[in-house]
């Protein structure tokens, strides 16, 4: 499914600001996402990218502003019921070392749906396959590599069935060799029509496959628009040393 640009917003972000101390992260987002959409969050690191979806998914309480799903704004009351509709791929994989990947994949659905055992196998199967691991099931995650795992992590958030799918610099953590099957299953999902916000520095993931791309920089959303646009030829002088620098290090 691909977005319209007359369909509601399936996520609104107001005035959205979040302070650690004396220091501000985030100086007042906002933004609409519409079903379908994937947005790329670019910027350099500190420049609020995480904060932002961390905030999202309520993983942050905002210091100001509000965030709705569905029009609903997101509150403590409600956060579980949220959360199983806001899914989040984080940098570092979090998997439970003790258990397989089939286990992993499972006890959400079980122990948040209460999805019979059965039926919560024969799904996670399913979604294991589909991010290409459908051989390592019985896997421990110290018996996969850093990019197996991600991938039973992406599987494990896909298990709660969101809306919406978070992404978290998923990439950052991994070997460059490994980076580019984690990609796959991105583009595979956006190809779907998830609706997915996706902090990343992969430009060539965010030129290919965003509908959007958002520049943060200082905790404001500095530039925004198509792809073709913030990364080819972006208004903003600050935009366009970031992505020098980026190049560069490329």
């Amino acid at each position: 499914m691909t977005s319209h640009p007359s369909s509601p917003a399936i996520l609104s972000v107001a005035g959205l600001k979040k302070c650690f101390g004396r220091l501000d992260v985030l100086r007042g987002i906002s933004l609409n996402v519409r079903e379908g959409e994937v947005l790329a969050l670019i910027g350099a690191s500190g420049s609020g990218k995480s904060t932002l979806l961390r905030c999202l998914n309520r993983l942050e309480t905002p210091t100001e502003g509000s965030v709705r799903y569905r029009g609903e704004e997101i509150t403590a009351e409600n956060l579980n019921r949220m959360r199983r509709e806001i899914g989040m791929v984080f940098q570092r994989f979090h998997l439970f070392p003790h258990l397989t990947a089939l286990e992993n994949v499972t006890l959400a659905p079980c122990k948040v749906l209460g999805l019979p055992a059965k039926q919560a196998e024969e799904e996670a199967r399913e979604l294991l396959a589909q991010v290409q691991l459908g051989a390592k099931c019985e896997a421990y995650p110290g018996e996969l590599s850093g990019g197996q795992q991600q991938r039973v992590a992406i599987a494990r958030a896909l298990a709660l069935k969101p809306a919406v799918m978070l992404f978290d610099e998923p990439t950052s953590a991994l070997d460059p060799e490994l980076v580019g099957e984690v990609l796959e299953v991105m583009r595979d999902l956006a190809a779907e029509g998830r609706t997915m916000l996706v902090a990343t520095h992969e430009m060539g993931f965010a030129r290919e496959v965003s509908s959007r791309v958002l520049f943060l920089d200082g905790g404001l959303i500095l530039e925004e628009g198509p792809p073709e646009q913030v990364l080819e030829a972006p208004r903003e002088e600050r935009t366009r040393a970031f992505l020098a620098r980026v190049l560069q290090r490329g």
